[in-house]
């Protein structure tokens, strides 16, 4: 921790501590909202978004239970510093309103949900007497019937009923929206010339998920130390 407040600073209670620092090829933004891998997840599908329209040219994101990391082409901290981009919009509770919903109307997940809402309903059945319908069968029926509803009675209470569980048990949207409420104002930005020691742990994410084969412990190991090297040096 003595470290990090050499290097940076240190996130305060109440506080969002935003860094953003050059690495290799790409640009990172790091934030430490600390509300669980589940909003992380969330928030990084709505940053992506809004940084995608304001030209940051993000490429991807990860999620640990206490940050999320973005990294894209272009310098987040730099559009920041020439009034290109405001961390206040970006962070915005109104992500939850539009940007919300037009992400799940472009994913496969509410018709995942709606899916098991209208089987609970009995809506569409798995079994007949002397027939078991497939997985994909079942996918097709349950497609047909959300796709009619939507364009039909978007107000219908399956669909009420799945929003609501999408919202609850797959993107903690409740916790993310009393998040983002409490920070407002309360967001701190610290662009860096290089990694942070409280940026490590979640940077060495990135490489879990791009590294596959026999050679994975050596090439994690070997990342996570120059990770550490940049992080105290």
């Amino acid at each position: 921790l003595a470290i990090q407040a050499e290097k940076s600073v240190l996130p305060k209670r109440g506080e969002l501590l935003i860094e953003t620092f050059p690495r290799g090829q790409r640009f990172y933004m790091v934030a430490y909202p600390f509300e669980g891998r589940l909003a992380h997840q969330t928030l990084g599908m709505l940053l992506t978004r809004r940084l995608d329209r304001a030209g940051a040219k993000p490429v991807g994101f990860v999620a640990t239970d206490y940050s999320i990391a973005i990294w894209g082409l272009e310098d987040i901290g730099a559009m920041i510093g020439a009034k290109k981009l405001s961390m206040a919009s970006l962070f915005d509770e109104d992500m939850l309103g539009d940007d919300l919903e037009a992400w799940l109307n472009e994913t496969y997940l509410l018709k995942r949900t709606f899916r098991a809402c209208a089987m609970i309903a009995g809506l569409i059945e798995k079994r007949h007497p002397g027939k078991e319908k497939s997985g994909r069968q079942l996918t097709v029926s349950a497609d047909l019937i959300y796709d009619v509803l939507r364009s039909h009675e978007p107000d219908h209470i399956l669909l009420e009923a799945t929003r609501n569980d999408a919202a609850q048990g797959l993107l903690d949207i409740g916790r993310l929206g009393a998040m983002l409420a409490r920070i407002k104002g309360h967001i701190r930005l610290k662009r860096l010339d290089q990694i942070s020691p409280l940026a490590v742990p979640v940077m060495l994410e990135i490489g879990r998920e791009s590294v596959s084969g026999s050679a994975d412990e050596d090439l994690l190991a070997e990342a996570a130390d120059d990770l550490i090297s940049d992080a105290m040096g």
